[in-house]
């Protein structure tokens, strides 16, 4: 005991702690920095913080308190507070307080050891708050870059240089993020400008990607979820009060999504977040979704005896698969005689054989012949063929209803509206590297 107080008369007596610890005023005094990352507590986007806990390992070699070991029975190492010695001009440049020390005005709280070779080790732990230029182009899949910059507030580069030692940032005592993950950090040298001049410092850079999985079922899975609803109203009857009802609550739900999406977004940003913009342009599907299914109803429910487009009646029986049952009647049915002309008269031996059927009222008279499927109708010395005409105007007058056009509006809406979802989704997937 009485050797530790003989030490630190020895040593404080007319020891100056203003004065640079150094014997030759022409050189520097070498400050190494040892950065140890402890916890990320938060990235604020909206305010653009980086809230964390680290550990700073200060050493520099103080000229001025070295002693031999042999005068003090074998004492090589020394216990004292800040306040008695000399500290490293040491600051957080872009830290958010307005005080971008390490330590508070009192240094008595805070100890350093004192080696006989003038070697001291300072450790500190801080709560850091520091500005963070986000990106938000990939947002919220995305990976950001914040720096902690350390500098030197009042000496310059002749009087003190920062630097780290090997392997100057560590992660092994890093407490896990649930939201984010860190990678190893990166330190390098950096120049920074005060009062026109460059002055030295280190930057440190903490590399983190969001956890996904939160954001895929809170946002992704719903506006894709959305999407499929969109789509499945073609599908509903057109007498169906739900289709447009449904289409209206998907347009309502995707607005709904942007508006929590935009909620965690800063309020002023450089960049736009792909993935904002893919809940932006589903919002913009669903509404032509609404137009699409409001002409169609109008459609079906129109009755003007206008004509219309003769191409109309390809697309109708394409959606109906009358083409594919023509085909199958080719197959089956024997091949019949396309020149036969409606009002042709049938052969007489073939007329004695067909039993008829004779309705008379008044001075109209009905024959129905079996086996050739043919109806007569007798007035007034006319004889006229019901069923050949029937038979005529099916095969070359058919016509098209206002609703078999919404019926295909209706079908190829939905291939076009499947086609455009599905490209969307698998292209801004690779965009946001989620495959």
């Amino acid at each position: 005991m009485n050797d530790v107080r003989l030490l630190k008369n020895d040593l404080f007596h007319n020891y100056d702690r203003q004065i640079l610890p150094i014997v030759d005023m022409n050189t520097p005094v070498n400050v190494s920095i040892y950065f140890q990352l402890l916890s990320v507590y938060e990235l604020d986007l909206k305010n653009q913080l980086l809230s964390t806990s680290a550990a700073f390992k200060i050493s520099w070699r103080d000229e001025l308190m070295i002693w031999n070991t042999a005068n003090y029975s074998g004492l090589d190492r020394l216990t004292v507070t800040l306040a008695s010695i000399w500290k490293p001009d040491v600051i957080i440049l872009n830290s958010e307080s307005t005080k971008k020390t390490l330590t508070d005005k009192d240094d008595d709280n805070h100890f350093v050891t004192v080696n006989y070779d003038g070697f001291i080790e300072w450790w500190i732990y801080v709560n850091l708050q520091t500005h963070c230029k986000v990106n938000m182009t990939n947002y919220p899949f995305e990976t950001q870059k914040c720096d902690i910059n350390v500098t030197k507030s009042y000496l310059d580069d002749e009087s003190e240089i920062l630097q780290s030692v090997n392997d100057s940032s560590s992660i092994e005592n890093l407490v896990t993020n649930g939201e984010w993950e860190v990678f190893p950090l990166r330190s390098s040298e950096q120049i920074f400008h005060r009062s026109n001049r460059e002055i030295s410092g280190l930057k440190w850079t903490i590399e983190m990607k969001r956890e996904t999985e939160f954001y895929i079922w809170n946002f992704l899975m719903p506006s894709i979820s959305l999407s499929v609803a969109d789509w499945f109203s073609f599908w509903l009857p057109t007498k169906s009060a739900e289709k447009l009802t449904l289409s209206i609550f998907v347009f309502l739900a995707n607005a709904v999504l942007i508006r929590l999406f935009n909620d965690s977004m800063p309020t002023i940003s450089d960049d736009i977040s792909k993935f904002g913009r893919l809940l932006w342009i589903t919002l913009l599907l669903s509404g032509l979704v609404i137009l699409v299914n409001v002409i169609i109803t109008s459609l079906f429910y129109c009755k003007s005896p206008k004509c219309i487009f003769t191409c109309c009646n390809c697309c109708t029986d394409c959606c109906k698969c009358k083409c594919f049952t023509k085909c199958c009647k080719k197959c089956t049915e024997p091949p019949r005689d396309t020149d036969r002309k409606p009002f042709e008269s049938l052969r007489n031996g073939a007329e004695r054989n067909q039993e008829s059927a004779l309705i008379t009222h008044r001075d109209v008279s009905i024959t129905i012949k079996e086996g050739i499927d043919q109806t007569f109708i007798h007035h007034r010395g006319m004889k006229i063929q019901l069923g050949t005409i029937t038979s005529y105007y099916e095969e070359n007058n058919k016509r098209t209803d206002w609703s078999d056009v919404s019926r295909n509006i209706d079908f190829f809406a939905s291939l076009v509206i499947f086609a455009l979802y599905t490209t969307l989704y698998i292209v801004h997937i690779f965009i946001l590297d989620l495959y």
